[in-house]
């Protein structure tokens, strides 16, 4: 059967399996090994030393290690086969399958047996070229087909790969979702960098040690605390804000946004990237440091401390000014020259409070009433979760019924049946799209009323402590775009806080409402004024976390 004793040659047997995709379907490593065993003990060879077990790709050359080995044994002359399972097992790479073809034709290596076929010096070269450059340009293919497989996927919303920290890919439909264990202790850290008060290596801390917080499990990777250079990653990456940026490109992203547009942004303007663990001195802990724009040219504001000897009683006071930087070379602007000063601007931030505060009488009736209105929701939101499904369920019924027709040949028109399978799938995504938003905005608007009426009861108190952080926290959560124009704060009230603000404009309604707890409860002004609203809140709504 064979044209050699091949008895008397020396063999090594090589077996490879790496993580690449195109490697995932060849059997284990262990199953090459004992398979190649086998079928050398039924033939009589001969092999020297232990199996190779290599788990590095082959795409490229000069990347496995014991691969190189075993060639330069053969140039020693210290073996004289390679048994392997398939060819492509040796080289997916023109520069390694030329050298195995050099040896070949040398005499090197007299004997190739891969489990389907037999390689001898004298045979055609013409062969071996043709299925190495098979091999070569299946991978070649396949990394074609992988970059146009991304890059629809991110046009799509999903984002190929593996997610940032606070979220997961579902592996069933897909796509990316919150981390359960993780999304709001990210959170945490975002409230904590908003505030102005904590440098990048502080927060490394309290993940740590506070939080305890940890990378995701992958195999055999993950579980460690995040480290200082993902922490800084992480504060600087668009996805966390609803958006999937993709080789230089953003797209719509459809995974559940952490944080606002606007609050991404004052991360940015906070963290300073060349000096971003230097310590915080007391001297840069100014109340409002960081907060606000320029209302004329949206620049940043920003803070100068002054001293001033009183002659007349010897005492140096200390004075605190906020004003324009009037660095936009765009726009002449004038408020540079108009400072004004901390105190002024505290008094006016607790003016904007008064209109956005209740009384502890009304947030009791509040909470109260927010309990017997929860039990209504879940119970209209249960349906709606059903009704969700079902169409789901229809939707892949629909494709797998489109599957089957092609399959026993009922759909052979190519052009028809991807056309429809494309129309389903988009219908399948659409369906999951919406089920996944109304899921988040179920869970989500207890949570948010909870906190709005939290905040609203409780903001006053917290600006008026001396805690740095809960001010600082208090001043953020009062609305968007937070600028300083003619020495005067303006803003954009968040959503929530209207209502509240018109309550409390209309006295007299506020006093009836909060006169008798049964009345409280049922009053139509307190369930349109403070529950229903709520509710209807976007899912980026984030008042008081």
């Amino acid at each position: 059967m064979y044209n050699k004793n091949l008895q008397n040659l020396r063999y090594r047997l090589y077996a490879r399996k790496s993580t690449d995709t195109e490697d995932r379907q060849v059997q284990s490593l262990e199953d090459q090994v004992k398979y190649m065993q086998e079928r050398a003990k039924e033939m009589g060879l001969t092999i020297v030393g232990k199996p190779i077990r290599e788990s590095k790709s082959a795409k490229r050359p000069n990347n496995r290690p014991l691969f190189s080995a075993m060639l330069e044994e053969i140039e020693e002359g210290k073996i004289d086969g390679i048994i392997c399972w398939k060819v492509d097992r040796l080289s997916r790479n023109p520069t390694d399958s030329g050298r195995i073809q050099q040896l070949l034709q040398d005499e090197k290596i007299q004997h190739i047996l891969a489990m389907d076929k037999s390689y001898f010096p004298e045979d055609n070269s013409i062969v071996f070229s043709v299925e190495a450059s098979q091999a070569a340009e299946y991978v070649r293919k396949l990394a074609v087909d992988t970059r146009r497989g991304m890059q629809s996927k991110a046009e799509k919303g999903h984002k190929p790969g593996i997610p940032p920290v606070g979220y997961l890919n579902d592996r069933f439909e897909k796509i990316v979702i919150a981390d359960p264990d993780r999304f709001h202790l990210v959170r945490i850290l975002w409230d904590k960098m908003l505030t102005g008060t904590y440098s990048i290596a502080q927060l490394v801390t309290i993940a740590d040690k506070e939080l305890s917080l940890t990378t995701p499990v992958r195999g055999k990777t993950g579980g460690k605390p995040i480290a200082y250079s993902s922490l800084c990653a992480m504060f600087k990456s668009r996805f966390y804000i609803g958006v999937l940026p993709f080789k230089g490109q953003e797209y719509p992203g459809k995974h559940m946004p952490m944080i606002t547009e606007e609050e991404f942004e004052k991360v940015q303007q906070i963290i300073d990237p060349s000096h971003t663990t230097r310590p915080k001195d007391k001297t840069y802990n100014f109340q409002l440091r960081n907060l606000f724009l320029c209302g004329e040219c949206g620049f940043a504001i920003t803070v100068e401390q002054k001293q001033k000897l009183i002659k007349s009683t010897g005492e140096t006071k200390t004075y605190i000014y906020y004003h324009c930087t009037g660095k936009n070379k765009n726009i002449k602007c004038t408020q540079p020259k108009r400072h004004v000063s901390e105190d002024e601007l505290l008094k006016q931030i607790k003016d904007k409070l008064t209109k956005f505060t209740i009384d502890p009488d009304f947030y009791k009736l509040a909470v109260e009433a927010l309990a017997q209105e929860e039990d209504e929701v879940v119970e209209k939101n249960t349906a709606i979760s059903d009704a969700h499904d079902k169409a789901i369920a229809k939707a892949q019924r629909s494709i797998t019924n489109l599957r089957r027709m092609r399959y026993s040949g009922e759909a052979d028109d190519d052009s028809w049946y991807f056309a429809e399978m494309k129309t389903l799938e988009d219908e399948l995504e659409r369906l999951q799209d919406v089920r996944n938003k109304d899921e988040y905005k179920a869970r989500n608007w207890r949570e948010v009323a909870d906190e709005t009426f939290t905040f609203a009861r409780y903001a006053k108190e917290d600006f008026d402590s001396d805690d740095l952080e809960r001010k600082r926290s208090v001043v953020m959560k009062l609305g968007e775009k937070l600028t300083i124009l003619d020495r005067t704060i303006q803003f954009t009230p968040n959503k929530f806080f209207v209502p509240i603000e018109k309550m409390n404009e209309s006295k007299a309604e506020l006093s009836e409402m909060v006169r008798t707890d049964d009345l409280q409860i049922k009053s139509p002004a307190l369930q349109h004024g403070s529950l229903s609203w709520l509710r209807r809140l976007g899912s980026n709504q984030r008042p008081c976390r």
